[in-house]
């Protein structure tokens, strides 16, 4: 059976207000006027990272565009890359790709999988731009299978692009930063002052995990970090 994540598709639009293809749409409209040299794009993690203090007190400074949608999956972000947002006039160097967690219903190699796909589709596209996999957020107060399964897509993730036997045009230039340490507790919880509804980060969350994003990026676009 084709494995679901590698088969690019637009999202489906349950309520009927034709939103995320908005979003979509003005994407590509903000990637053709776009200065910006370093894209976030993925799903509601991502959207919601622009809200934060990191991103406006340290983020933006690099030149940040954010191209994150809710609820998205890897097709549906598979399908976004192949149709109009990675056609920028400018030279990003820097694309932060974070999606997987909302396909509940695929294994973790079927996930790990798209994930290849879509960074196939960033370098066919943008060259051999940096690109930076921060790891998969463990999710749930208390232990679940989601939870293990988003663990073994950052096992498949951490054995492909940390092993130097794996060297190849896909592993070239990208970058995992594990960032789904130091969340669950010794107790195996979620605290809510980190993940105010275990699945998204609060403000003090995305200071506190995503920071190492920031720092990669400002190692690899060779700029001070702000204190």
């Amino acid at each position: 059976m084709m494995n679901p994540c590698v088969i690019p598709e637009p999202a489906e639009d349950t309520v009927g207000d034709g939103r995320w293809m908005s979003m979509h749409n003005r994407y590509i409209q903000e990637a053709k006027t776009s200065e910006s040299e370093v894209l976030f794009i993925g799903d509601s993690i991502i959207q919601q990272l622009q809200f934060s203090t990191l991103w406006s007190e340290k983020i933006s400074a690099l030149h940040c565009i954010n191209f994150g949608i809710g609820g998205d999956r890897v097709e549906n972000v598979l399908w976004r890359v192949r149709n109009g947002e990675l056609d920028f006039n400018t030279r990003i160097k820097a694309v932060v790709l974070f999606v997987g967690t909302n396909n509940l219903d695929c294994t973790p190699h079927e996930i790990f999988e798209g994930i290849l796909e879509i960074i196939k589709e960033i370098k066919s596209r943008l060259g051999n731009v940096a690109i930076i996999l921060p790891t998969l957020l463990p999710k749930g107060q208390y232990p679940n299978p989601y939870r293990d399964r988003n663990d073994h897509v950052n096992t498949f993730l951490l054995d492909k692009f940390f092993n130097e036997a794996n060297v190849d045009e896909v592993t070239e230039n990208v970058h995992v930063v594990v960032i789904d340490d130091h969340i669950i507790g010794n107790d195996q919880t979620i605290s809510h002052h980190i993940m105010h509804d275990y699945l998204h980060l609060t403000n003090s969350g995305y200071t506190k995990v995503f920071g190492r994003v920031y720092e990669k990026l400002c190692e690899i676009l060779k700029v001070t970090s702000r204190k």
